[in-house]
């Protein structure tokens, strides 16, 4: 009789949450205590259960227990953060951010993206790309190891002034030897709204969503960067 380890073992199975473990494993210990009781009144007088299962079972009995606990404080940890988080990221409504995103907003004939290269990529492609999917403009550069900084003036490749609105950027980074370089491409802009739906809250910025575990910076709108 393991009635501590096929306790563990169902609510492993069905993937419970630490409050309905805990309440399965209260109603399961009536259960527990009048089957190891029957146990003992029937036992064998010849060979009676030695001390030493008696304590195993108790013990089993105990980790279990200890370790519904131990999922009820992990829970309500990650529920402490997840509002903490949740608070964080409405805070940042209105606010000027910087974080891991591929959009920028085109106004008055200016956009701008700035992106890091993990190496030295001479041949390094920029493609602006709008809400439909259709790159409108495309231009070759050589891009430096680390920071770099891309501004477009909102013309396309024959020259016409495209709609102000959302673009992203499409980075195609290779080193001299013709091997992909890893592209990480930032966006700033205001915070227009937030979305709570997720664990890793969504901020929506120039149009687009960036998570909000991918912000680096933080300030007032019209505030000079660091």
């Amino acid at each position: 009789m393991d009635i501590a380890a096929a306790t563990a073992a169902a609510q492993a199975q069905t993937g419970s949450s630490a409050s309905s473990s805990a309440s399965a494993l209260s109603a399961n210990y009536d259960m527990f205590l009048k089957l190891l009781t029957t146990q003992l009144q029937h036992q064998d007088p010849t060979d009676p259960m030695k001390s030493d299962e008696f304590t195993s079972q108790l013990v089993q009995y105990s980790s279990v227990e200890q370790q519904i606990q131990s999922n009820t404080n992990l829970e309500t940890l990650i529920a402490t953060s997840l509002m903490q988080n949740s608070n964080s990221a409405i805070g940042l409504i209105g606010k000027e951010v910087e974080g891991a995103g591929t959009g920028a907003t085109l106004k008055e004939g200016q956009a701008n993206w700035s992106y890091n290269l993990a190496t030295e990529a001479p041949t390094t492609t920029l493609e602006v790309v709008n809400s439909d999917g259709a790159t409108v403009y495309s231009q070759e550069v050589e891009g430096d190891e680390g920071a770099n900084t891309f501004a477009w003036d909102g013309k396309n490749l024959s020259g016409t002034d495209q709609p102000e609105g959302t673009y992203f950027l499409r980075i195609t980074a290779l080193a001299a030897d013709g091997k992909s370089v890893a592209a990480d491409t930032k966006t700033t802009g205001i915070v227009t709204n937030v979305d709570l739906s997720s664990t890793d809250p969504l901020l929506t910025v120039n149009g687009a969503q960036i998570r909000y575990s991918g912000i680096t910076a933080v300030r007032e709108p019209g505030a000079t960067g660091s």
